[in-house]
């Protein structure tokens, strides 16, 4: 496919491409914060504030995921929107968190696991952006909605 110098990435990327982005963006997301809630239950040292925060952080991660999954596979219109917000959510997510959790005095273990965790988050996200699955929706403070 050619593209000229003013082609978008949504223009230009192929819609197999798009939908392997955002399935992968949607399946991490949905993996990651699945096996994010036992931990949280399971950790006895968590007071009651630390765990409800964090269940809290798993159930919109999760519902994000499952929402823009069926909308994926449902190849429903509003989709797009969804997906802006759980790539813009994703990230600066891990941004703040994983961030703090880089600052903050943990173990390396734990501090090299979350880094992997971010790393592979955000990336998963700007891929999807980059590859159109966010279409306008992602630019929509920009300038005017179509």
């Amino acid at each position: 496919m050619t593209t000229s110098p003013s082609s978008t990435s949504s223009e230009t990327t192929s819609v197999p491409a798009r939908r392997l982005s955002a399935f992968t963006l949607v399946g991490w997301t949905l993996f990651l914060w699945a096996s994010r809630l036992r931990l949280v239950l399971d950790n006895d040292d968590l007071n009651t504030w630390g765990t409800t925060w964090r269940i809290g952080v798993v159930v919109l991660f999760s519902a994000l995921g499952a929402v823009a999954g069926y909308g994926l596979l449902r190849r429903r219109s509003w989709v797009r929107n969804v997906m802006a917000v759980l790539v813009w959510w994703t990230i600066g997510f891990w941004l703040v968190r994983g961030t703090g959790i880089i600052i903050d005095d943990h173990e390396l273990g734990f501090t090299v696991i979350h880094t992997i965790l971010m790393t592979v988050s955000i990336g998963t996200a700007v891929w999807a952006a980059v590859t159109g699955w966010t279409g306008q929706a992602m630019w929509v403070w920009r300038g005017k909605a179509r």
